[in-house]
This record gives structure tokens, C-alpha cells and sequence, in this order.
């Protein structure tokens, strides 16, 4: 049931919609992994709400993550704009309190979901690292469409009376097979 801030128990409905957008923007930009933070009751955290690709035990320092922080996914959530991170060393150079606790080498990407001034959350995509080599214009544009979509959901659940927050632990969606 969702509350006047819009956010409570999350239905299949939500649940459906963030793993579509999952599965689709990992696909989209060749990702292994993948997840999305959703706004909480409290305005100043964002929790994990579904995750793909690797044993979400891994994670558990970062299921919860409160905005105000150093990090990658409360950045893109303050400032509305997307945070590439191509390899260890750009993640070192921008959020050394991130990296520090990562077992192994990845490039991340997060994109803000949000409809109009309605900030949602924010859509990540971990794949392998690309030392020196940005983020390709066609990889930033099929994200930023991916975390749209959501955001358009997110808007018509809301719209219905559906919860479009998170409380709890993330759901773990398994990998979709290969092809």
C-alpha cells in the first residue's frame, strides 16, 4: 500500500517493471550485472531494491546507501546526472571510499530515474572494465532510455495508487540465459 509520499510495500507490479529495466539495460550496454536503488521512506536513503547478475551477498555493504555519502549511486541521485565509472582507476579517482571494499575490477554505470522533478532512484550497470576508454555515446543514450522507461512506469504505478519505494532487502533476479 502506498503512502501519501508514494512510497510503501512494493507490489509485483514494481517489482516487474525494475526487473524488466534491468534486465533490458545490462543487455543494452553489455553489462553482466545489474540493479536499482529506490527511494526510501526517509528522504536521506536509497535501498537496493532488485539486483541481477552475481551473488547478491557481495553487495551487502551497499544495499543501503544514503544519499548525503561519497558515492557513485547517491551522486547520480542528488545531482539528476549519470556517473560513468570505466575502471578501477576512475572509480579511485572520484570515490576512493567506494572502491576500497570491491573485490575485483569493474566498469559501473548508474543512471537517475526520474519523471519531471520526481526523483525515483537510480539504475546500475556493472560490466568489464574499459581502462581509458569512455563510455560510447550510443551506451550513455541506450541507458539513459532504459532508466526513461522505468521512470515512465514508475510514474503509471504511482498514478494508480501503486507503492514506487523501497523497504527491505533487494530482491535477487537471476541472469537471464544465455543465447
Amino acid at each position: 500500500m502506498a503512502r501519501a509520499d508514494g512510497v510503501g510495500t512494493a507490489t509485483d507490479a514494481t517489482v516487474e517493471a525494475l526487473a524488466r529495466a534491468v534486465a533490458g539495460a545490462v543487455e543494452a550496454v553489455g553489462g553482466y550485472a545489474g540493479g536499482v536503488y529506490l527511494r526510501s521512506r526517509s528522504d536521506e536513503l536509497l535501498l537496493l531494491a532488485l539486483f541481477s547478475g552475481l551473488p547478491l551477498p557481495l553487495f551487502r555493504p551497499w544495499w543501503r546507501m544514503q544519499v548525503n555519502r561519497p558515492y557513485p549511486v547517491a551522486e547520480a541521485y542528488r545531482s539528476g546526472q549519470a556517473v560513468h565509472l570505466t575502471d578501477a582507476e576512475s572509480a579511485m579517482s572520484r570515490f576512493p571510499q567506494f572502491v576500497a571494499g570491491l573485490p575485483f575490477p569493474f566498469a559501473s554505470l548508474y543512471e537517475p530515474v526520474s519523471s519531471g522533478s520526481e526523483r525515483y532512484g537510480v539504475l546500475v550497470v556493472l560490466r568489464p572494465a574499459t581502462p581509458g576508454v569512455p563510455v560510447g555515446a550510443g551506451d550513455r543514450k541506450r541507458l539513459r532510455q532504459a532508466a526513461d522507461e522505468l521512470a515512465r512506469e514508475l510514474s503509471a504505478l504511482s498514478a494508480a495508487g501503486e507503492a514506487v519505494g523501497w523497504e527491505g532487502d533487494p530482491v535477487c533476479m537471476p541472469s537471464p540465459a544465455p543465447e
